[in-house]
């Protein structure tokens, strides 16, 4: 009788005897193509020494420290057999400086999710922030698109864009080339099982290719609820409750956009 054994250089979820390493199009390890993502983005700015003390090491918020609220709508996933997901993701721009490596981007402070499987890779896998929450479809309705996240019910945060008014090519081409050298940023760390530090803690880079398709600029506002007790949002009070306490200072801005996306393959950065 022999057990099961790992094969060199292969990629292995939980349960490692049951999920196949990635191999093509159906698994997410060889990469994630995505159709079809609308995306809502509402700006701030805020006050960038609390906004470090929520980064981890590494990382240095930028001056001004802008927050982004984004909620996306992400369909025709290759890796889902065409599904999709709903997320709200709250991003911070910063710059990584480590003992070798430097990059600039977006840090997700956290994702809320609706949908276990990109959840699953995102922690396990690329060192994304991700957690499970109710993310419904955006509402749209008399010029005004209104998105939310909850957990049990419990709302999390809201926001809301309007006076969205479609992008030119040559916009869109200026917001691309602003972007040119960031990336998207994660940080992995999981906890040893005996609860002594970390068996694993690092940043990580997580590049994408992005097509935009069409883009509006718009006005939007949003706010985290607070106060929530534990009880009602077991999960993701505190970080609610702590992301409540970043004050808005000034909106930068409002957008949204519908693009398609690669995911790239990531790397460790030190």
């Amino acid at each position: 009788m022999r057990n099961f054994e790992f094969k060199e250089n292969e990629n292995y979820f939980m349960p490692v005897s049951l999920l196949p390493p990635g191999k093509d199009g159906r698994d997410a390890l060889v990469g994630a193509h995505y159709n079809e993502n609308r995306r809502y983005k509402v700006s701030y700015r805020t006050d960038r020494d609390m906004v470090q003390k929520l980064l981890p090491p590494g990382y240095i918020a930028k001056d001004p420290a802008i927050i982004s609220i984004c909620f996306a709508e992400c369909r025709g996933i290759d890796y889902m057999a065409g599904g999709g997901y709903n997320l709200v993701c709250v991003d911070v721009d910063v710059e990584f400086k480590g003992k070798r490596d430097y990059a600039e981007g977006s840090y997700a402070l956290v994702l809320w999710m609706d949908k276990f499987y990109p959840i699953l890779l995102g922690r396990e896998l690329l060192g994304a922030a991700k957690l499970m929450a109710e993310v419904p479809d955006a509402q749209k309705l008399d010029g005004e698109v209104r998105f939310y996240a909850a957990e049990e019910g419990t709302r999390l945060l809201e926001g809301k864009l309007w006076n969205l008014k479609e992008k030119t090519q040559e916009e869109i081409d200026a917001g691309i080339k602003a972007g040119e050298g960031k990336s998207w940023l994660g940080y992995k760390h999981f906890p040893a099982v005996d609860l002594n530090g970390a068996d694993v803690s690092y940043a990580t880079y997580l590049p994408t290719e992005n097509v935009i398709k069409k883009a509006w600029k718009a006005e939007g506002e949003f706010h985290f609820i607070g106060d929530i007790d534990w009880k009602r949002a077991p999960l993701s009070w505190n970080v609610a409750n702590t992301l409540s306490k970043l004050s808005v200072l000034e909106y930068t801005g409002a957008e949204a956009w519908i693009e398609s996306s690669i995911y790239m393959p990531n790397r460790k950065l030190i």
